[in-house]
């Protein structure tokens, strides 16, 4: 895009130096202050200067103010704001989309080459095919506008008064029902079909057939003895496919007018808030990191045949 977060600021003072504590006339020195301390970096840094002063402050927990959404502000303070409402939409359909996957999965699997396993298993392809933003305008659609079930937009009812109660728990999660909703039809295909994948490749082992002999279900042999062990090799996926959750949450909270940390994003995006953008990007690629180390370093804990081959 044209133009640039220097070009911006000083636009904007210009404009009106007062709001930055400028005197009528600032001078050339007093507006790069201005821009250095809205930058981060001194405005006549060389390149590579400027992004390692940057990148410095950036580990120190500074990454900068807003000057267009919200300007003056800290962005760390509106990342904080926003952070865990988008981490909520994201957790809450990580873990019903993974039910649902998990159960789905392990009967498709027991009933391999059945009419439930082929009718499911072109569903939920058709079904992954399909992107969440419009599964999310449908159900905005029909479910908010047409019927009326559900809010249009928002966090959580404003005549409740925030807190840990009732009201106001049962409203955070009545807002966030179709965002969530939108997740979880459009990704619990993909854990049907790597959960049916692997727990055919087990469906032959001594436990499986154990389990027959002892007359259980076959309910409780697809859910309890498949499932427990079909799904440890999706556990490094799942995990990483929360940090792409919040990556995805930018056209999502958008559409449903969420003001989670996605919708930061499009605001910055739109607005040109550049600074607060490249905040927002740090912070999303240091979730997404955390999210592969944690898969790595605790694999070993709910598998330990995965220790056992390292030290073999």
């Amino acid at each position: 895009m044209p133009g640039g977060p220097e070009s911006a600021i000083r636009s904007q003072i210009n404009s009106n130096p007062t709001a930055f504590g400028l005197p009528p006339n600032p001078t050339f020195e007093q507006i790069n202050q201005v821009l250095q301390e809205q930058m981060l970096v001194p405005p006549d840094q060389p390149l590579w200067e400027a992004y390692l002063t940057y990148m410095l402050g950036a580990l120190q927990g500074n990454l900068g103010h807003s000057i267009i959404v919200d300007p003056g502000a800290s962005n760390v303070a509106l990342i904080l704001e926003a952070a865990p409402w988008s981490i909520f939409l994201a957790s809450v359909a990580l873990v019903y989309g993974l039910v649902v996957g998990i159960i789905l999965g392990s009967l498709m699997a027991y009933y391999e080459g059945s009419r439930f396993d082929v009718g499911m298993t072109v569903t939920v392809i058709l079904n992954s095919a399909v992107p969440f933003y419009i599964a999310a305008i449908v159900l905005l659609y029909f479910g908010a506008y047409q019927l009326g079930w559900f809010p249009t937009g928002g966090r959580f009812d404003t005549s409740t008064n925030p807190g840990f109660n009732l009201p106001f728990i049962q409203g955070i999660f009545y807002h966030a029902a179709l965002p969530v909703a939108s997740l979880i039809i459009t990704g619990f295909g993909g854990q049907a079909l790597s959960m049916r994948a692997n727990s055919i490749r087990i469906l032959g082992s001594d436990y499986i057939r154990v389990a027959e002999l002892r007359g259980l279900s076959s309910y409780k042999i697809s859910t309890r003895y498949l499932a427990r062990n079909a799904i440890l090799p999706m556990y490094t996926g799942i995990i990483i496919g929360f940090g792409g959750m919040l990556g995805g949450t930018v056209i999502l909270e958008e559409i449903f007018a969420y003001p989670g940390m996605g919708m930061l994003m499009y605001q910055a995006t739109v607005m040109r808030d550049f600074p607060l953008l490249t905040a927002n990007l740090i912070v999303v690629t240091i979730l997404f990191v955390i999210a592969t180390l944690v898969a790595d370093f605790t694999y070993a804990l709910i598998d330990p045949r995965a220790e056992q081959s390292s030290m073999g």
